[in-house]
């Protein structure tokens, strides 16, 4: 018994002056870090079917994954639709080819002023463990979708301390709490949509125009449209009954007059699947609103023209198709 004393007491004394256990270091805040604790997630439609001529939306919130860690953030403002302050926060969109490749969708944003809200450091709000930040104005881009096919989108939030349009980037004392905090790049899963063409725009020359003389537009071309669908339709021609017709030329040298200021009466005609009416250029059902075109000199002139069909919302749904118009 009294040889365990000294081994109790030399434990007790080990006791007393081994070092308390440290708690686990937190990992250093990297790009990587960020990249993995932070998810952008899209909210897509169910209905992921669009008319041709029309945009699809692809919704976003961004997610902290982490069961520890807050992150800080930057809410969208105004100008981060388009790039010039932080988050940038848009959508890119992809059109799979008949080869089964994914190739860029060509668009464009739509117009805007040059005034934005540069001060984004303002912005800063942490994410906690778990919490979502709904990221409103995602900044879609118009894209050029006419021909039936798959789509998909991918949405991305992008921290790039931009100090203005030029896309330098801010000293790290002028972040603000995001002093500190590595840039980053985040985006959504691909997500997918079919383009389907229910109304079917053709346009056709019917002749020549002869070089310097003033011609109707309803003599030279004809535009007709055709129910693509399984469904009956409802289709219209050109004036006060929502549905619209333009043309738009793409070569230069082609001058174009509005046509006459009086009112035009319009009328509706429902198509069987399959079934084609002529809606401008002649026939009973092609509306009367005409213009003047003239070309400046000999050659061949393309021509763009669409075709706008009302729908249930503000979005709207325009068909469109070219042509070329010989002068001579």
């Amino acid at each position: 018994m009294r040889a365990a004393l000294p081994a109790l007491a030399f434990a007790l004394a080990f006791a007393l002056v081994a070092p308390a256990t440290q708690p686990k270091a937190e990992p250093s805040l990297t790009k990587e870090l960020i990249e993995s604790d932070l998810k952008l997630v899209a909210v897509a439609p169910k209905e992921r079917v669009i008319e041709a001529g029309t945009q699809p939306y692809l919704g976003m919130k961004l997610v902290n994954t982490s069961k520890t860690r807050t992150h800080k953030v930057v809410k969208p403002g105004d100008g981060s639709e388009c790039g010039w302050r932080d988050p940038f926060v848009h959508v890119t969109g992809e059109h799979r080819t008949v080869e089964g490749k994914w190739l860029a969708l060509s668009g464009h944003f739509g117009g805007r002023c040059g005034l934005f809200d540069h001060d984004w450091p303002k912005d800063v709000i942490e994410l906690k463990p778990g919490a979502e930040l709904e990221l409103p104005g995602a900044g879609h881009r118009n894209y050029e979708l006419q021909q039936p096919g798959t789509i998909r989108l991918i949405g991305h939030y992008e921290y790039r301390a931009t100090g203005g349009k030029s896309g330098a980037a801010r000293p790290d004392a002028e972040r603000g709490a995001m002093a500190g905090v590595p840039l980053f790049a985040l985006h959504t899963e691909p997500v997918e949509f079919t383009v389907v063409r229910s109304f079917d725009l053709r346009a056709k020359a019917k002749k020549a125009l002869k070089v310097g003389v003033e011609t109707k537009l309803s003599e030279v071309l004809e535009a007709t449209v055709t129910n693509a669908s399984a469904k009956r339709i409802t289709v219209g021609n050109v004036a006060q009954n929502g549905f619209g017709l333009g043309v738009s030329p793409l070569s230069e040298g082609l001058l174009q007059w509005p046509g006459k200021t009086t009112p035009v009466y319009s009328s509706t005609k429902e198509l069987a699947p399959g079934e084609t009416v002529v809606v401008f250029g002649g026939g009973d059902f092609a509306s009367a609103a005409d213009s003047l075109i003239k070309a400046e000199k000999p050659g061949v002139y393309r021509v763009r023209v669409s075709y706008s069909i009302p729908t249930n919302s503000s979005a709207t749904h325009v068909v469109t198709a070219d042509v070329e118009l010989r002068a001579e």
